[in-house]
């Protein structure tokens, strides 16, 4: 652990594997606030929230491994792979597992062994975040350019042309959408209306989450912002693109100052 300018830099292993860690940033001043970088492929902007943590305060955990976006789990001598922003609930543990690991079901005791393994590395982000004591998780996402089946080559699910559509469509883990006719893939996607007023007049694409994912089974992923509606926190998420094999580009000067604008809300309601 090193001390550098009231910035805390500290890389807790994951007790069960320790190829699996994270990399915990704390300012000085404790915050109501949390971050997560769940993936580790989607970073480009890490380093500027760990400043922002310096200046500001709060929590900064980022999820490592073999600086890929699924985290690769050893169960009983089996390599299993989940999508850290899916093992949040019971549900989604289950699902991540069976989508990514077809031949997990053939063999139960695994399969049990994978939902514990799996249950506690939730609780170790969990944990090592503060969220019991944070009551605002805030998330750092990249995305592909456009998204599949766009008729323009786009790669991933992330775009708020995507997100109009399913709203339009009746999806019911959405209740609005504003299209601020900026870059489709920078997008804020948020649980508090409030926050969705900010975000929007600021000229953001934004996405509001339907609080009913928190009762709703069908809407139950296992991601942060789904728990986040069930434990009645705030939960926000800074998306922005990010090149993939050189396809897209990097915006990182989108997401700086989409990073700004959070904390510019976050410190004036201090």
């Amino acid at each position: 652990m090193k001390v550098l300018a009231f910035l805390m830099l500290q890389t807790v292993l994951f007790p069960q594997q320790e190829d699996i860690s994270l990399e915990v940033i704390k300012g000085e001043t404790p915050q109501p606030w949390a971050f997560i970088a769940p993936h580790e492929n989607e970073n480009i902007a890490n380093q500027y929230v760990a400043e922002k943590i310096k200046k500001h305060g709060g929590t900064f955990v980022i999820l490592q491994q073999f600086g890929n976006r699924l985290i690769q789990l050893e169960v009983e001598g089996n390599k299993v792979m989940v999508d850290p922003n899916r093992i949040f609930t019971a549900k989604g543990r289950s699902d991540t597992l069976q989508k990514l690991n077809a031949e997990l079901m053939s063999n139960p005791s695994v399969y049990e062994a994978a939902i514990n393994k799996t249950e506690s590395l939730a609780d170790f982000i969990f944990n090592t975040m503060g969220t019991q004591a944070a009551d605002i998780w805030i998330a750092i996402h990249n995305n592909t350019n456009g998204y599949d089946n766009d008729g323009k080559n786009g790669r991933g699910t992330i775009s708020i042309k995507r997100y109009q559509k399913k709203l339009d469509a009746g999806v019911n883990y959405l209740i609005k959408v504003h299209d601020a006719d900026i870059d489709e893939d920078d997008l804020f996607f948020l649980t508090d209306p409030k926050d969705f007023v900010h975000t929007s007049k600021a000229k953001w694409n934004v996405v509001l989450q339907n609080p009913k994912v928190a009762t709703d089974p069908s809407e139950d992923d296992g991601s942060l912002s789904v728990l986040a509606e069930m434990q009645g926190k705030r939960y926000i998420n800074i998306e922005a693109e990010r090149s993939d094999d050189g396809f897209g580009e990097d915006h990182l000067e989108q997401q700086k100052a989409m990073v700004d604008l959070i904390f510019s809300i976050l410190t004036t309601e201090e």
